[in-house]
């Protein structure tokens, strides 16, 4: 009986990785197919970039400046702050000084905060205040993203499309060396969520732009005002528009921040937790987490009673089925990592080569990768309340928010240095 359950686990865990691998694999040649539209000289509107910060994070400084140096014609710059004291403010108004040239960017302290969103929902909608009628297309950008001088105009070129309506980037973390243990996990588990991201459309705020009609028509304002976050009402708000969502192939931003492995796991539940808010695919995750883990955990199981049984064909099945769907699931990584790197080199930029150190930390981490995922979609589940930049909020009314209270954001914190 032992070994006949090690056969049927083994087999159902190896089919699983090998789909797991055979998407991957179907997203990098999609992707391979797709063309980066820019905008030419020529078709460059108006456009108002807006960003929200609290706290100077780690790539503040490169976000701000890449985003004074575009080869774009039109546009303005709208940062929010969250308060003149701020370490942001003293680092803008510098880069103010030293790159702004053609007097494109303005900087607005954060007024007193709604209870009923996200403080940076609450800035962006502020920021939208300030933007003149000229402006045709309004773009967004995180201060963990930095752009390259094509930024802007390979994000808003598809939206001259009319069948359109917004164009989106993605993330890809790329933990730098020497890798932590929780920036690896981070990246595996985004890895995994890029694919599908892309696949189902679903718009990443990092990097997004969409049309001033769009955005009135589609009264996101209104939307945002009662918000936890800025990119989850989106896909709604624009499908509702009879308009699609365009992904943009060379906008998978690398973000190479370190992170604990306490942090990677406060993460994966919050951005899970979003995605229970506002995506439909939300049970999907969970059910795959849950499969996943099951059939993980019973090879495991069946593992340790072949070894007090001494029943070596089971140890034997269990032991190599383990192994090869680990490495599958690392070969569809890296898959995906590819693709991230394709994309960087649109814009002229490299990854780096990874090292077979890395792979080799990859593969024994995949159990624990899978471990943290099934606990973070139960923890998401019945999250009611998240901590997110030092502030709390209470879901329990969702969608309805309220946010519990405010402090000026602190340096110090054992967060601060963590963009997201």
């Amino acid at each position: 009986m032992l070994t006949f359950s090690a056969m049927i686990a083994g087999q159902i865990i190896f089919a699983a990785a090998l789909i797991q691998l055979s998407i991957a694999i179907s997203f990098e040649r999609w992707f391979s197919k797709k063309i980066s539209k820019t905008a030419t000289t020529a078709n460059q509107s108006m456009t108002a970039v807006v960003m929200s910060v609290r706290g100077c994070d780690p790539t503040f400084e490169t976000a701000l400046t890449g985003v004074l140096q575009q080869d774009y014609a039109n546009y303005q710059i709208h940062l929010v702050v969250d308060h003149e004291d701020d370490p942001a403010w003293k680092v803008a108004t510098r880069i103010k000084a030293e790159f702004d040239r053609e007097d494109r960017l303005s900087i607005h302290g954060m007024k007193a905060p709604r209870e009923t969103c996200s403080l940076k929902c609450h800035s962006i909608v502020q920021a939208l205040e300030h933007i003149t009628e000229e402006t045709e297309f309004v773009a967004f950008l995180d201060a963990d993203v930095a752009p390259h001088p094509t930024w802007l105009a390979e994000l808003t070129g598809p939206l001259h499309d009319n069948e359109i309506g917004g164009v989106t980037g993605n993330q890809w973390f790329e933990p730098p060396v020497p890798t932590g243990t929780g920036s690896l996990i981070r990246s595996v588990w985004n890895a995994g969520a890029l694919v599908f991201s892309v696949y189902f459309a679903n718009p990443w705020a990092g990097s997004f732009a969409l049309r001033r009609s769009t955005l009135e028509s589609a009264d996101l304002i209104s939307t945002w005002s009662n918000s936890i976050v800025d990119d989850g009402p989106l896909k709604k708000a624009i499908q509702d528009q009879s308009l699609r969502i365009e992904f943009a192939p060379s906008l998978i931003m690398i973000n190479r921040e370190h992170c604990s492995t306490s942090y990677a796991n406060r993460w994966v539940t919050r951005m899970l937790t979003w995605s229970r808010l506002y995506e439909d695919t939300f049970f999907l995750s969970v059910i795959h987490a849950c499969f996943s883990n099951a059939l993980m955990l019973a090879n495991f199981f069946i593992l340790i009673m072949a070894i007090l049984f001494g029943n070596a064909t089971a140890l034997t099945a269990s032991a190599v089925a383990l192994l090869l769907s680990g490495g599958l699931s690392t070969w569809a990584y890296l898959v995906s990592r590819n693709v991230a790197a394709r994309s960087a080199q649109l814009r002229g930029e490299t990854i780096g080569n990874t090292n077979l150190g890395r792979t080799i930390k990859l593969l024994l981490l995949v159990p624990f990768c899978q471990l943290i995922y099934g606990a973070s979609s139960i923890k998401s589940l019945c999250c009611r309340r998240i901590r997110w930049r030092q502030i709390e909020y209470d879901l329990s009314a969702a969608p309805k928010f309220k946010r519990l209270y405010y402090r000026p954001f602190l340096a110090d914190s054992a967060d601060s240095s963590k963009s997201i």
